[in-house]
């Protein structure tokens, strides 16, 4: 039993910083660009538009060339092999999250 709670314990300190990533406050951003190399679209896009529905993008980026996913609303898709504007966003935990520019 206390080899259970022992366990228990370590996987909950290992899982805490994944817990406390999304309230890290944003400490700087910076416009970037990539290219939309796939996109995974909602079931019915036309219905869901105003609804919560959304595009999730994998973007490559073309300042490090690395790929990350961000979501766009239905209602301004991009196209595979088109260019987005994203904004890097700089958290104080040392984290980047993308957010994508619309415009």
């Amino acid at each position: 039993m206390i080899g259970v709670a022992l366990f228990c314990a370590i996987a909950l300190m290992k899982s805490l910083p994944i817990l406390t990533r999304q309230n890290s406050p944003i400490v700087d951003t910076q416009r970037v660009s990539g290219i939309v190399e796939y996109v995974t679209m909602p079931q019915n896009p036309k219905v869901s538009i105003g609804r919560g529905f959304y595009f999730t993008y994998e973007v490559r980026l073309q300042d490090i060339n690395a790929v990350v996913f961000v979501d766009g609303e239905v209602d301004t898709p991009h196209r595979i092999g088109s260019e987005v504007s994203l904004e890097r966003q700089h958290h104080q935990n040392g984290t980047d999250t993308y957010r994508l520019l619309n415009g």
